[in-house]
């Protein structure tokens, strides 16, 4: 990991920021593929907001210098369909980073 990585995603303390894991831990990971489904849902009933990871995934990528390739495979183009394709480095790098 280089050292922009860490400090973007380190507290004072040298620990991974909650934010970052929290943020990862709510994407999608499809092995098979190499995506990462940044779109998620919080709350329930009238209370329900749509949110997205994609900027914390891509400043990740972007402090690594790894290319990557945002789409959406949804039907209709919704936000559980919006998903970020990386390398398998990368991929191995964001999995590493959500699991610590």
């Amino acid at each position: 990991m280089k050292n922009a990585t860490k400090t973007l995603i380190t507290t004072a303390k040298g620990e991974v920021s909650k934010n970052i894991t929290s943020m990862l831990s709510n994407c999608r990971f499809d092995s098979k593929q190499n995506k990462v489904y940044v779109g998620y849902y919080s709350g329930s009933g009238r209370y329900t907001s749509s949110h997205s990871a994609q900027s914390t995934v891509e400043s990740i990528l972007k402090a690594e210098k790894l290319k990557y390739t945002i789409a959406n495979d949804a039907p209709k183009g919704g936000i559980l369909g919006d998903y970020v394709k990386v390398s398998k480095v990368a991929f191995q790098l964001l999995t590493t980073i959500k699991n610590s």
